[in-house]
């Protein structure tokens, strides 16, 4: 049963030393004993993504229902949302499901107001939404895509090379963090020796779970005083494309301009971070894929929503609901917080054929790892071609890579990251 899995998932948890209260043991024992009693674990618990996602957790809490009230040992309160169909609701229908109180979890009050809310893309809605959203999207057109992928091409094989020529190293570090904001640094208005600050600066900002933390505060003072600078000077960079729409009338402040750069920022730079590290380790953990892969048995395209599906960086997201509805058979009233778990979501049995398994010919494959309605990730298709550089580099290469040591996670419920991917090249 559903309940005899999470009592289990919870005393090995214990037995490691990662506190869990005896209560947790009782209420899941409790409501084991009627299936359709949603069952509450504490998914802030940073113990349960010590070896990555809670996948087990996910799957037991499906197999009662799609929403299940929680409310963690910090005091957060929400309904966790790990179904497909029920998430993908949440996230499309934002008449009902604002984002603009937030769209993380808080250890504490979900209610509170929400630094930077109404006024950068990931925090606001139609029609604000729109408007931001549009200011910024010649950035990422297919055309403008296009231009940046033999960039990325040239990129990905310098970073791999090296890694190559010195037998191995850390994947995250050497590779995937330095990838993304090397190719799009340019269109981002990041000169090539502030680089690393911002990439430092990113990373701690989902290292840490609350919205406003130094990470996100340092790239925003850097957007700050890059703007200082660049005051009526537009250009086809972010911050030149902000300025552009504000000359051409859209109502738009100072800060609404560095949120929104930060906003952008840390998506373009950790999204293709994760998904790529992630990636690579579900193909060294999947040796048959991968060579049906190198081999050209499966596509490159295929394989990409695949490793979308199986890594979805973005952990959860949130919502509040604005309105009393009823989500999947469950009463949601006006002011709730609701966590779409798109890790649990992409591996719904309800949508997906063997869902725990990789399989990287999938079709159809409706992962909800990029977003969904008008909150679909801006940078979707410059993130598939980031991945789809690295991915044909390393089947072209007459090496490949292995792992050297386990891999390292973040205790991260925010989102679904590696800290270190220690690999060493081995023959192909």
């Amino acid at each position: 049963m559903a309940s005899h899995r999470l009592v289990n998932i919870l005393s090995e948890l214990d037995n490691r030393g990662d506190a869990c209260c005896d209560e947790d043991f009782q209420a899941i024992e409790k409501q084991g004993a009627s299936l359709s009693v949603p069952l509450t674990v504490d998914l802030l618990h940073s113990a349960l993504y010590a070896d990555g996602n809670p996948y087990e957790v996910w799957r037991a809490m499906r197999e009662v229902g799609p929403v299940h009230h929680q409310v963690a040992k910090t005091g957060s309160e929400f309904w966790a949302v790990v179904g497909h169909e029920a998430g993908k609701r949440v996230l499309t229908d934002w008449k009902v499901f604002t984002s603009t109180r937030g769209t993380t979890l808080r250890e504490d009050d979900n209610s509170a107001p929400y630094p930077g809310a109404g006024k950068m893309p990931v925090l606001t809605d139609p029609p604000r939404h729109t408007d931001l959203r549009r200011a910024v999207a010649p950035l990422f057109t297919p055309r403008a895509v296009e231009k940046l992928g033999a960039l990325a091409r040239e990129v990905a094989g310098s970073l791999l090379a090296d890694l190559r020529e010195r037998g191995g190293g850390d994947f995250v570090t050497d590779v995937a963090a330095k990838f993304p904001l090397a190719v799009q640094a340019e269109i981002l208005g990041i000169p090539p020796g502030d680089i690393p600050l911002i990439l430092d600066a990113t990373g701690r900002s989902v290292d840490e779970a609350e919205h406003g933390s130094a990470g996100h505060h340092d790239v925003m003072t850097y957007y700050l005083n890059a703007l200082g600078t660049r005051r009526g000077d537009a250009g086809r960079d972010l911050i030149g494309m902000l300025l552009e729409a504000r000359a051409g009338g859209l109502p738009l402040s100072d800060e609404e301009i560095v949120l929104t750069c930060d906003n952008i920022v840390v998506a373009a730079s950790q999204t293709a971070q994760h998904a790529a590290s992630g990636g690579l380790l579900a193909l060294l953990e999947h040796p048959a894929a991968w060579e049906a892969l190198r081999e050209g048995r499966v596509g490159v395209d295929s394989a990409i929503e695949e490793l979308l599906r199986w890594t979805a960086p973005a952990t959860h997201v949130m919502r509040t609901a604005v309105c009393d509805t009823e989500l999947a058979g469950t009463t949601i009233r006006a002011g709730d917080a609701l966590a779409v778990w798109i890790a649990s979501a992409n591996r719904d049995g309800t949508v997906f054929a063997d869902p725990e398994e990789l399989v990287l010919d999938r079709r159809p494959n409706p992962h909800l790892t990029l977003g969904a309605g008008m909150h679909f990730c801006l940078g979707a298709a410059l993130v598939r071609v980031l991945l789809r550089a690295l991915l044909e580099d390393l089947i072209r290469a007459d090496t490949s890579l292995a792992l050297a040591n386990p891999p390292d996670w973040q205790s991260n419920w925010v989102v679904n990251a590696l800290r270190s991917l220690p690999v060493t090249v081995v023959p192909a």
